[in-house]
């Protein structure tokens, strides 16, 4: 899949002209008072049209909430979704009943205070296609502090499965889930790490299961690891921990995933290790790149203006078909809130260029195209001032023809390998292929006179859209 998307990727660069500079817009305050302490946000397609949306979650009176977007960047707040939920540190939007729509997982904490991590609970709520979220439905609640949560297919039956830490009981579990939303017993990835706080899974291998980053948060010896999944050649999805640590010694460890940061096809990992002020010494956080060296991990620092690293994540923002990085911050107060690292190739990497500097305590946001005009604007959630923000991105990209929707064919649907186009009245389209977690997973023009290969997609539900006018759903078998 990975060669395939790649011989995608190159399509598009040379076919489309693109400038050379990224220029991010002011900021654009969508909601003000989106509930205190908001902690956690996703976007995706949730009303089933084809403007992207966004979902947030926060942290102290546990709410969570989802803005319909309009395609043009603007927002409009919906209903809150009942819950029962004690701060809420995690959201994911996800079809976990097969259903083509979107669903809302979501993971909470329990209490900060007396009983800490008690009342923790793992749930979800199934959308209607509309947007309209069912009640409540309890994945567990047995585990103290669950924090980071992780969505994917760990067993290898193309259904949606469910990890995550309970960072006060010590342990990393999993769930399977029967494809119909109905959750089995936890299993046990970990039972040795000491307050894990998260985890991420990618094939690290290249054996075709998901593998495991898990990293923690006792922000004293707190440890990055892999655990490598067994899936194949055993067909059964336990865990085995690398012998070697990825990272030993940090203090509180935010963020963690797997990337290949510099183009070798391996994966890397970037993360990011928070400061924590008096509690550890003042030391301030740190950007980290652990690259494989075949007999450890070598460790790259970033430069950075932010003190306080929160999340950094992997992706093209200024068009020139290799991925970025782009770092928020949790510090309180002033200071960078939101900076990128253009990505030259190999593994060299710009300097920090400031997005923003104007929130307090961004810790978190999504990347995706809100606007609709072909590159990959931020939603930003600004944890100190309880305020959702957006920040356009004003890459220009290539104008195309609108569509006579009348006419549109697009087939075949069920597809197995290739899809054809008729009735567009330009020759190059725009096209973009979204996953079920609203993921934009290709990006190119597109000649109508020619197949678009689609074989490399794993078999699924997918939505395409065209010209950022048009969406139709197809599914690849």
């Amino acid at each position: 899949m990975k060669r395939t998307l790649l011989i995608l990727l190159l399509i598009i660069y040379t076919t489309a002209t693109v400038k050379s500079q990224t220029v991010w817009s002011a900021k654009n305050t969508v909601d003000a008072d989106t509930g205190n302490n908001p902690y956690t946000i996703a976007s995706g397609l949730i009303d089933g049209d084809s403007n992207l949306d966004i979902l947030v979650g926060t942290d102290e009176d546990n709410i969570i909430v989802w803005y319909k977007g309009n395609g043009d960047g603007t927002f409009v707040k919906q209903t809150a979704v009942a819950n029962t939920i004690v701060n809420v540190v995690g959201l994911k939007l996800i079809d976990l009943n097969t259903d083509g729509d979107l669903d809302i997982l979501a993971v909470g904490f329990g209490n900060y205070a007396a009983g800490y991590g008690q009342n923790s609970k793992l749930v979800w709520f199934e959308n209607d296609g509309n947007g309209t979220f069912g009640a409540e439905q309890l994945i567990t609640d047995v585990y103290d502090g669950m924090s980071g949560v992780f969505a994917g297919t760990i067993d290898g039956d193309a259904t949606i499965d469910i990890a995550v830490t309970s960072l006060v009981g010590s342990e990393v579990i999993w769930f399977p889930n029967n494809g119909s939303g109905v959750f089995g017993s936890a299993v046990s990835i970990d039972l040795t790490l000491n307050s894990p706080a998260v985890i991420n899974m990618k094939d690290i291998d290249s054996d075709g299961d998901l593998d495991a980053v898990i990293a923690t948060a006792n922000y004293a010896t707190d440890v990055i690891e892999i655990f490598r999944n067994n899936l194949v050649p055993s067909g059964t999805a336990t865990f085995t921990k690398d012998a070697t640590s990825v990272a030993t010694g940090k203090k509180g460890i935010f963020n963690a995933t797997f990337e290949d940061l510099d183009g070798d096809s391996n994966l890397d990992i970037l993360a990011t290790e928070v400061s924590c002020g008096a509690f550890c010494g003042n030391t301030p956080g740190n950007l980290f790149w652990y690259e494989d060296n075949g007999s450890g991990f070598t460790e790259t620092t970033f430069t950075t203006t932010i003190t306080n690293p929160s999340v950094a994540q992997f992706i093209d923002i200024d068009e020139d078909g290799v991925n970025d990085i782009i770092l928020s911050s949790g510090t309180s107060g002033g200071g960078n809130d939101l900076v990128w690292f253009k990505n030259n190739g190999s593994g060299s990497f710009d300097g920090e260029t400031v997005i923003d500097a104007t929130q307090s305590q961004a810790f978190v946001y999504s990347v995706n195209d809100f606007d609709d005009d072909g590159d990959m604007d931020i939603a930003s959630c600004a944890y100190n001032e309880d305020d959702l923000n957006y920040f356009e991105n004003l890459f220009e990209t290539l104008d195309v023809d609108n569509l006579d929707f009348s006419s549109i064919k697009i087939f075949p649907n069920p597809t197995k390998d290739v899809l054809n186009f008729e009735g567009f009245t330009s020759s190059t389209i725009k096209v973009s292929i979204f996953d079920l977690q609203g993921k934009r997973i290709l990006k190119q023009s597109h000649n109508t006179d020619e197949l678009l290969d689609v074989s490399g997609l794993a078999n699924g539900l997918y939505t395409i859209n065209i010209n950022s006018t048009f969406a139709s759903k197809f599914i690849k078998e």
